[in-house]
């Protein structure tokens, strides 16, 4: 029996993911999709903000239940340790190593965890792959190094693009927070002499 995904992609109105062997998928690269906004709390646990599903069922779900534009989502200690590898240095071989050898676990059952965590993350458009060219068209891709962010980036070049646009985002937000925070102190002074001046018109003991 056909999935819904299967007869989308036979009809034209999705695309088929690329599809790659146990050792490819081992010496991929996991990156994180540049268009996020993520930090660390104070537990040390990520925090990625997610954005309000774009398609028709997103959208429905957003008008009639308000659904908020964008939800932010904590990952727990593993989760957060995989998301801070996600940073097209480290393979997903090298991240399984990481974790069996920090964890203690058996590296062939962190393996088949960790892939699968990772096909959640790709299918949220929180992570993408960087792969080798030759495997890229082995995969039916042969125009693309960066598997599963193909709205974002599907090069190298696109990617550094996205990520120089983020950071100058980034940059445009810390700017205005810091214009606030600068403004902040002198309306506190002014409605401290505003303050002041009442008091002193007032003959009431701590007069309002």
């Amino acid at each position: 029996m056909q999935t819904v995904g299967n007869v989308l992609v036979r009809v034209g109105l999705k695309k088929r993911r690329p599809q790659l062997t146990r050792e490819q998928a081992m010496g991929a690269r996991p990156i994180r999709n540049p268009s996020l906004q993520w930090k660390v709390n104070d537990e040390g646990n990520a925090v990625v903000v997610l954005p309000r599903r774009g398609d028709w069922s997103g959208k429905a779900l957003g008008w009639l239940f308000m659904v908020p534009a964008q939800k932010p989502v904590e990952l727990d200690e593993v989760g957060s340790t995989v998301w801070e590898h996600c940073d097209a240095d480290h393979t997903v071989a090298e991240i399984v190593d990481v974790l069996a050898s920090k964890y203690k676990l058996n590296r062939r059952e962190v393996e088949v965890s960790l892939t699968e965590y990772l096909r959640t993350l790709g299918r949220r458009g929180m992570v993408g792959f960087v792969v080798d060219k030759e495997i890229a068209r082995e995969a039916g891709v042969a125009d693309q190094d960066i598997i599963g962010l193909e709205d974002i980036a599907t090069t190298r070049e696109q990617l550094a693009e996205a990520q120089q646009r983020t950071a100058e985002a980034a940059e445009e937000t810390r700017r205005i927070l810091e214009e606030m925070g600068q403004g902040a102190p002198q309306a506190a002074r002014e409605a401290e002499s505003a303050d002041e001046a009442v008091q002193g018109d007032s003959e009431a003991d701590g007069g309002q």
